[in-house]
């Protein structure tokens, strides 16, 4: 279960120790990262009757793709747009040790987010940022039994979701690995990697 998350990390700590030596971007420059991530919660979506019945088996592992673009030296907007499935099952309202039936969820969310860079050294950034957007969630159920009351059923909406992160770490130059925690539609933690455009090096700069 874990073998997958151990490679990824493996993978990105060796990036960041092999492109250190490069210069990482600029004010006006964008970065663009891919991140993989961890919730302890399950994907909202619109399931008032069975919810309370619902067991997680599997739970969501969002993967996101984020285009950042640097206004100043510590201060960026982003739009990042990901991916996450959650599986799961439900019980019989009258014996919930029953199984009635299982699911199957998924969403796709795009957001807006604010990234501030509040420690700089060399190769070394720590920061924070904050985000909003919609999210389509999906879901499709499938019952043992049409006794339970409830038919197997298709349905989507559209809800507000929101990031915030108190605490992320980038190592690493234009090519970089990085590690978050935080809480909302990238998970409670996720880690990644970074290349930044650009050929100026913040240290270089007078403006900071």
């Amino acid at each position: 279960m874990f073998r997958p998350a151990l490679i990824l990390l493996i993978t990105l700590i060796f990036s960041a120790l092999t492109c250190s030596a490069q210069c990482p971007s600029d004010k006006y420059q964008w970065d663009l990262s891919v991140s993989y991530g961890y919730m302890n919660t399950g994907i909202s979506y619109t399931d008032a009757s069975q919810d309370g019945n619902k067991s997680i088996s599997r739970y969501p592992q969002p993967v996101f793709f984020t285009v950042r673009y640097f206004l100043y030296n510590r201060l960026a907007i982003s739009i990042a747009t990901g991916v996450a499935s959650e599986q799961g099952k439900y019980f019989d309202p009258n014996n919930l040790t029953a199984q009635a039936g299982t699911y199957s969820a998924s969403s796709t969310t795009v957001a807006v987010e604010l990234y501030y860079v509040y420690h700089f050294r060399k190769y070394v950034e720590v920061y924070t940022f904050a985000g909003a957007g919609p999210s389509f969630a999906n879901m499709t159920s499938t019952y043992a039994s049409p006794g339970f009351g409830f038919p197997s059923e298709t349905g989507s909406n559209t809800i507000l979701k929101g990031q915030y992160t108190p605490l992320g770490i980038r190592l690493g130059g234009r090519l970089g690995a990085y590690a978050e925690a935080g809480y909302g539609y990238k998970g409670i933690v996720n880690a990644g990697i970074s290349f930044k455009l650009g050929p100026t090096c913040w240290w270089k700069d007078d403006f900071r």
